[in-house]
């Protein structure tokens, strides 16, 4: 087993290299079904406009116990891997690339001929919040690397750091309506975003800050004829949503009233909700800024944000 660490955690090269091609954990924010990362990240990093994503100690974990999984994949499965220093590339287009973790050698139970071995390491409180079912992210990632090998099965193999717990791998045969699907896609999000240089879209809060951090203080801006219905349009969802939250309360508390001072209200041994007591520890910062004024200074903080408010 390779312990050589270093070996394992991406250079500087590699990464800059990475602004010049689509890889496997790319797709994903392409397509929007990354939870990291918006289309707009990904095209200001392949652009230079930002920096690249810096390393940190999570994703430097995964890449030094990359060994370590794939020896104990090796075990248990049967099957010999080995390491491939060099990407798989599209025949025609060059920018549609594969850095697979490892490839899988020999033929298994299960599986025949040469495969791809994915490995991902998590915790178990993401894998709770998605009901144990792993993100849809690696389902696509395994399956674009399956397209540009053209191997005809891969596996997706689990370890949860804070419970260093191994999962039993997950054999994912090569669905080749999706690889089609997620290519076409791609190479049409290349052509427009980084070949013709159009911006895609903000999709989010962090979106709208990366391109617009600050104010300018004092400017004024006239409304557009579409910016006066998109505030027409805001001010009938947030009355809507007021009346709703209205109700959600009402509903509240009819269910309260009906616990009285019960934990759990069931029907047919279903829980259908509970009304615990909890007791918590705060910080009086209040007290604490007028009984210690001198601490209180040394911990405070400055920071800036931009405030939306609708009249």
């Amino acid at each position: 087993m390779d312990t050589s660490y270093n070996s394992e955690i991406p250079t500087q090269e590699w990464v800059q290299e990475r602004q010049n091609y689509i890889g496997g954990s790319d797709v994903a924010a392409i397509l929007g079904e990354s939870n990291y990362t918006t289309p707009l990240q990904l095209w200001m990093r392949k652009k230079g406009l930002v920096e690249p994503d810096p390393s940190n100690p999570v994703a430097d974990f995964g890449n030094i116990f990359e060994p370590v999984m794939d020896s104990y994949f090796q075990d248990i499965t049967g099957l010999k891997t080995r390491r491939v220093n060099k990407p798989f590339v599209h025949e025609e287009h060059d920018f549609l690339r594969a850095n697979v973790d490892r490839q899988i050698l020999n033929n298994g139970v299960d599986v025949d001929g040469t495969g791809v071995l994915e490995l991902k390491t998590t915790t178990s409180h993401r894998l709770k919040s998605l009901d144990y079912q792993y993100p849809k992210s690696w389902d696509l990632q395994l399956q674009w690397y399956l397209g540009l090998t053209g191997y005809s099965y891969g596996y997706i193999f689990i370890y949860t750091r804070d419970q260093c717990e191994f999962y039993e791998p997950i054999l994912e045969k090569k669905d080749p309506e999706l690889i089609d699907e997620m290519q076409r896609r791609v190479i049409d999000w290349w052509n427009t975003h980084m070949v013709q240089g159009k911006r895609p879209d903000p999709q989010n809060e962090e979106d709208m800050l990366i391109l617009w951090p600050n104010s300018s203080d004092g400017k004024v801006v006239e409304a557009s004829e579409s910016a006066q219905k998109h505030y027409q349009q805001l001010k009938v969802v947030r009355e809507q949503k007021a009346d709703l939250k209205e109700q959600e309360t009402e509903l509240k508390n009819l269910l309260k009233e009906e616990l009285g001072d019960g934990e759990r209200l069931v029907y047919s041994g279903e829980t259908l909700v509970s009304w615990k007591s909890y007791s918590r520890q705060r910080l009086d910062s209040t007290t604490l800024r007028e009984e210690k004024p001198e601490v209180y200074a040394n911990y405070q903080t400055e920071s800036s944000y931009r405030r939306f408010s609708v009249k």
